[in-house]
Parts: C-alpha cells; sequence; structure tokens
C-alpha cells in the first residue's frame, strides 16, 4: 500500500494533546510541526491492525472495518498518476474538543503555507482542513505565500535589514514612524518593491480562490503574511474581498514597516506579528527527516488550525494538515 504513494496527506490532530510536544514547551515553529509530523506518521505506522485499503481490512469483514478508515485510508487524487495516501494520527481528540462547545462560541483561525501558486494545491488544502475539524466554515484564513526563488535572495536582504532597523517592539512604535530616518524609509521602500514584485502575480491567483470561499460563506476573513505596505495597498486595491489581516515576522522585521503601519490603521486592517520563518515548508521536511528518518522528503503546503473559545479567548486545540511527498524511508516500511 505504501509503496503506489507518491504523496501523504498528514493531519496531526490535535498537537496540545501531545505530551512529547508539551515537553519541548520551548521549541519553535518549525521544531514543533516537525515533531508533529514524526509522532502522526510513528503513531499510524505502530497500528497493530492489519494494512487498510480505502478504508476496509482485507483479512476482515467490510461491515464492520469502518473503524480503520479514520487513520487509514488510500485515495488516487486528480493528478495523473498520483497516489495520494492520507494519514491521521489515530486516538485524537478534536472532534471531542470541538463538540465541548456550540460553534458559535469557538473561533477558528487557519494559517496557509504555500509556495507555489497552485490553485488546485491551495483548493485541496482547504478541503482538507475542513474534513479535519467537521465544520462548515471558518472565522479567518491567513495566506503565507513564499515561492522558493525568493528564499536565497532573501537570506541576504533580511541580514542587511536587521542591521538598518532598531529592536522593539512592533506594534507599539506606530507614534515613532516619524522618527525614522530618510534612509530606513527608503531601504523599507525598496524592499518592499522588489519583494512585491515577486510575490503579488501568485497571491492575486491564490486569493481568488480565497475570495470563492467567502463569496460562499465558508470563510469570513483573508489575511495575508508577509508582504510590505506597497504590496498590501496594492492587493487591496485589486481584491473583490480586502484583506482584513497582515501579518509580519519579528524575525526579519523589528519596526513595523511604515508604510504598512499607516495603511493598516488608515483601512481597518489588524497587523499581527508572528514568528514563522518564511521557509517553514523547507525546513520542517529537513528536520523531520533528520531527526526521525521518516522520509518526508518535502512539504507541498502546510496548513496550521487554531481553535478557540471566544468568551474566555482559551485555545482548545491546535493542528496541522499537510501535504508531503515520501520519501524512501516510509516507502519500505
Amino acid at each position: 500500500m505504501l509503496k503506489s504513494a507518491s504523496k501523504v496527506t498528514i493531519n496531526t490532530g490535535n498537537v496540545l494533546n501531545l505530551i512529547d510536544i508539551k515537553k519541548k514547551a520551548g521549541q519553535n515553529v518549525t521544531e514543533e510541526l516537525s515533531e508533529s509530523i514524526k509522532l502522526t506518521l510513528s503513531e499510524w505506522g505502530n497500528q497493530k491492525e492489519k494494512p487498510v485499503q480505502n478504508g476496509i481490512n482485507e483479512e476482515s469483514n467490510p461491515k464492520t472495518s469502518q473503524i480503520h478508515s479514520d487513520y487509514m485510508v488510500v485515495s488516487t487524487s486528480t493528478a495523473p498518476r498520483e497516489a495520494v495516501l492520507n494519514i491521521t494520527r489515530p486516538h485524537d481528540d478534536v472532534q471531542n474538543k470541538m463538540a465541548e462547545e456550540e460553534r458559535k462560541n469557538l473561533k477558528i483561525g487557519v494559517k496557509i503555507f504555500i509556495n507555489e501558486d497552485s490553485t488546485s494545491a491551495l483548493t485541496e488544502c482547504l478541503e482538507k482542513v475542513f474534513t479535519a475539524l467537521r465544520t462548515e466554515f471558518i472565522e479567518n484564513v491567513i495566506l503565507a505565500y513564499n515561492p522558493d526563488l525568493l528564499y536565497k535572495e532573501e537570506t541576504l536582504e533580511d541580514s542587511n535589514l536587521k542591521n538598518t532597523f532598531t529592536k522593539a517592539s512592533p506594534i507599539s512604535l506606530g507614534s515613532n514612524v516619524g522618527r525614522l530616518s530618510s534612509t530606513e524609509m527608503e531601504a523599507d521602500s525598496e524592499a518592499d518593491a522588489r519583494k512585491c514584485e515577486a510575490i503579488l502575480p501568485g497571491i492575486k491567483v491564490l486569493w481568488a480562490v480565497l475570495e470563492d470561499y467567502v463569496k460562499e460563506g465558508r470563510v469570513h476573513q483573508l489575511g495575508v503574511a508577509d508582504v510590505g505596505g506597497g504590496c498590501l495597498r496594492k492587493l487591496h486595491a485589486w481584491a473583490r474581498v480586502k484583506p482584513a489581516i497582515a501579518q509580519i515576522n519579528l524575525a526579519s522585521c523589528c519596526v513595523v514597516p511604515p508604510s504598512l503601519h499607516a495603511f493598516c490603521r488608515a483601512n481597518d486592517v489588524q497587523l499581527l506579528t508572528h514568528a514563522d520563518p518564511p521557509d517553514l515548508l523547507s525546513l520542517a521536511a529537513l528536520k523531520t527527516i533528520t531527526d526521525a528518518g521518516v522520509g518526508c522528503n518535502n512539504l507541498d503546503w502546510c496548513a496550521r488550525y487554531q481553535v478557540h473559545i471566544k468568551c474566555r479567548g482559551v485555545l482548545a486545540l491546535k493542528g496541522y494538515v499537510c501535504k508531503a511527498t515520501l520519501g524512501n524511508a516510509i516507502e519500505a516500511k
């Protein structure tokens, strides 16, 4: 069964109930994602039941084997000659957690990490999240589009920009915008323009897909991560559904870019910070292989979902849904 699959979709389930992850409370985002994937594949692989094809145990009665379908399902995607294995961590408590509160009392936020402007990949990613949470709608979706071509270019640029700015809390620096020198303002504008030219066409392709979800009422708000003020302004002017959330990375920008701060304040866009590396998919896949040898050659896309209880602001559950390319290590099992 495994040898017939070239891709896997991995649903980690609620990572908040994973003891191994709780013990590593100080780990970064890359470590959390790679550890979640490793534990999911490990638990799935350690199941004592016989392999299941299309949710049916070949040596049992099909009528009584449905219990296996939650974590061993093989399906064929629409892509030619691509068999996809869907893996969900067994004994997960996502549905129990979702059932503890009425849906109206929950707020679901999803951040999608994707490196290509593939509408089919984005649609697949979102549908997997809806399936994992068994929900009819999601409050907000944030798009983190980071094409591979940017990685090498940004390595040096980010290092130079870090030396340009003063270390401080990004949100609190709104009143300090006027204190920035003309050199700092110019550096921000140039970096924004270069990155925008590279990513805006792809963002528009993906954004159109997200807009359809909003039109259907399945997603309520859209956001975008790691774009400058100029790029956000262009996206806002072009989009039918305007971005309501903008995220910036603290690791690469210690001060909120003046143009971004001003635009968000003027257009009622919520400005948030995050600590997700731009090359999260590549780093997590590499770390998974290095630490566990599970054969995850690369991650095609990944979605992180978080469910909060509105009235208390409590994080009820958190998990990842990813699509990965299989490597030799997992094929050999």
